[in-house]
């Protein structure tokens, strides 16, 4: 155990700061949550107050140029959104019994196909689908509940956005002082690095929001689905999180159509365009525009997402996925924490020989044998 590396004093230290970490973590949520999206934002704008920097002497004004180019559009599309998401959900209640008349109707049918209890049937539907459907909307309305509360977040993630911003030379020259001059050469490209890691991320989820949006809200549109562009929209914000925004995403304009349609082939063509649009923008869209960089193999997002919606609840799991994108690229730039970031990444099946054939010395293990005593 000791040659290993190992000791009871590590292991209590470890556990320790972990310990720590992790109630540091959820009881300063309410501060931490908009520095990390302030932190992002200001990663995202740094190319654009660079650029600006260039023609206006002025940090401050050049900060605010970039503000009203870059940030205040998306927040005018971000209020008329959430806007038109309270008045879409909020008339969804009273439409139930609708609901549940539709789907007694798709069970009875059901029953007579394949010979079922019928009374079973309208008891289990009674039980489980309309609750089930209640699901996605409750969590997207809690979610825009309160338009205030929302906006008076997107004011202080701008408010600090803009701070960092501002002090971004001093901050960096900080940490770089606290390493040894010989280590800032590295340093600084890992800064490089993560820059360029978020601002592709942010600007290829935009992309990826805006493509979602037109095919989904076309293919809608076609379909004969009230308010298309806003639903297409709606699934291309809920894609931010992998795997359960994607299946929200479907349900909530199955369940619209479901409540307003007269038919029953409405619904269903909407998610055979929804999983038509989604294998077209895994295979083709995302990874064309979000580059290899971004990619995280789906076990670690997956636990990601539970960890992040456990810690922070839905802006965890909305955070899940940049953050863990920039942690891969922070493990990359140290040797004994490279193999970690091949770890995370997608793919790994097929690297499953990287280890063995690079990474096995010594500088790589993250635990060092211990010195064999003297009179060894």
């Amino acid at each position: 155990m000791r040659n290993a590396g190992f000791s009871l004093k590590n292991i209590f230290y470890f556990l320790g700061i972990s310990t720590l970490a992790v109630w540091i973590i959820i009881t300063a949520k309410v501060v931490l949550i908009p520095l990390v999206f302030s932190i992002l934002l200001a990663l995202f704008l740094n190319p654009i107050v660079n650029f600006f920097e260039k023609y206006i002497r002025h940090k401050v004004l050049a900060i605010l140029v970039s503000y009203i180019t870059a940030v205040i559009p998306f927040l005018l599309i971000i209020g008329f959104f959430f806007n038109q998401s309270r008045i879409l959900f909020g008339s969804l209640p009273s439409s139930k019994d609708k609901l549940k008349e539709k789907m007694t109707l798709l069970m009875d049918w059901i029953d007579t196909t394949f010979k079922l209890d019928k009374e079973s049937t309208a008891k289990w539907v009674e039980e489980n689908i309309t609750s089930v459907v209640d699901v996605p909307v409750d969590f997207l309305r809690d979610s825009l509940a309160s338009t205030t509360t929302v906006m008076a977040h997107l004011v202080l993630i701008i408010v600090l956005a803009y701070f960092i911003l501002l002090y971004r030379v001093s901050f960096k020259n900080y940490f770089l002082a606290q390493v040894s001059p010989d280590l800032r050469i590295k340093l600084e490209a890992l800064f490089l690095n993560i820059r360029f890691l978020t601002k592709r991320y942010l600007m290829g989820q935009g992309i990826v929001i805006l493509i979602l949006g037109i095919f989904l809200g076309t293919g809608l549109w076609a379909i004969g689905v009230p308010y298309p562009y806003f639903w297409g929209l709606l699934a291309g914000f809920l894609e931010i999180i992998p795997y359960v925004g994607t299946t929200i995403g479907v349900i909530l304009p199955f369940t619209y159509m479901l409540i307003i349609s007269d038919t029953l082939w409405q619904p269903f063509a909407v998610v055979a365009l929804y999983f038509l649009i989604q294998q077209i923008e895994g295979n083709l869209i995302s990874p064309n525009v979000m580059g290899p960089s971004i990619k995280i193999n789906p076990l670690i997002i997956i636990l990601g997402l539970f960890i992040g919606a456990i810690l922070w609840g839905i802006p965890g799991m909305i955070l899940a996925l940049p953050i863990m994108a920039i942690t891969k690229e922070i493990l990359r730039g140290f040797d004994r924490t490279a193999p970690l970031s091949y770890l995370m990444e997608n793919g790994l099946s097929r690297k499953s020989s990287i280890f063995l054939s690079k990474f096995d010395s010594e500088k790589f293990r993250i635990v060092k044998p211990m010195k064999k005593d003297k009179e060894q």
